[in-house]
């Protein structure tokens, strides 16, 4: 079985980047919570208030604490890396942030007829981090990769990261992982069938190609009766 090995990023890459504005986007929300800023993403004074920007700064805001920060960052780098480097800057980019996006928005919807997931505080830096790590996993689904020096498959690596979405779920409060349940649900979805585009564009194929090939058994060809050997017009 072939063994896939974390790269580390090269400098200046999108996974080195992400995981640099999660720890800038914290730090300075640290310094400025007395000012009452708020970078996370609270549906509800989305709603009622209209932030409307936390849609977009929530995705790179954390739990204000060092131990959150850190993980969160350094999946986002280590992992991040390696699944850029597998899918290509533009593609891993893409994923990440139409998935927290769609992530927040999914939540924002449920949280119109679940008042609890209205009043939970979420945080895109964790919702990313944890995308990315099934990402990766769904990417090598049957080669393996290590964590901690333990060889593990891929597919395990990937369950690895739903088994804690679901702990934190057991231990915080179902409703506090609304977002990653979305987020991780989709990025299964991307790993099998691409995005929504992609399995109409296959449809749209194979419809095509069954069409050409009824069209074509139709045909017959036609020689006017004439014999090649005797023919006038060839010299």
């Amino acid at each position: 079985m072939p063994e896939v090995r974390f790269s580390v990023p090269p400098y200046r890459n999108a996974s080195t980047a992400l995981a640099l504005g999660a720890v800038v986007a914290s730090v300075f929300w640290r310094i400025a919570l007395g000012s009452g800023l708020m970078l996370y993403l609270q549906p509800a004074q989305v709603l009622e208030h209209g932030y409307v920007w936390q849609l977009l700064t929530w995705i790179w805001a954390s739990r204000p604490d060092t131990t959150s920060v850190l993980f969160s960052a350094l999946i986002i780098w280590l992992t991040g890396g390696s699944l850029e480097y597998r899918w290509g800057r533009r593609r891993f980019l893409r994923f990440v942030l139409v998935v927290v996006t769609l992530s927040a928005l999914l939540t924002l919807g449920l949280s119109l007829v679940y008042a609890q997931a209205a009043s939970q505080v979420f945080f895109g830096a964790h919702v990313m981090s944890g995308i990315i790590w099934v990402g990766y996993g769904c990417s090598i689904w049957r080669s393996e990769t290590n964590i901690f020096g333990l060889p593990i498959t891929g597919r395990n690596f990937a369950l690895v990261g739903v088994v804690v979405m679901i702990l934190n779920g057991i231990f915080n409060g179902l409703s506090t992982i609304i977002p990653e349940a979305f987020g991780t649900a989709m990025t299964f979805a991307y790993a099998l069938y691409g995005w929504p585009t992609e399995p109409w564009l296959k449809f749209r194929s194979r419809q095509l190609e069954r069409d050409l090939k009824r069209r074509s058994s139709h045909l017959r060809s036609v020689d006017g009766g004439r014999n090649d050997k005797n023919d006038d017009y060839m010299n």
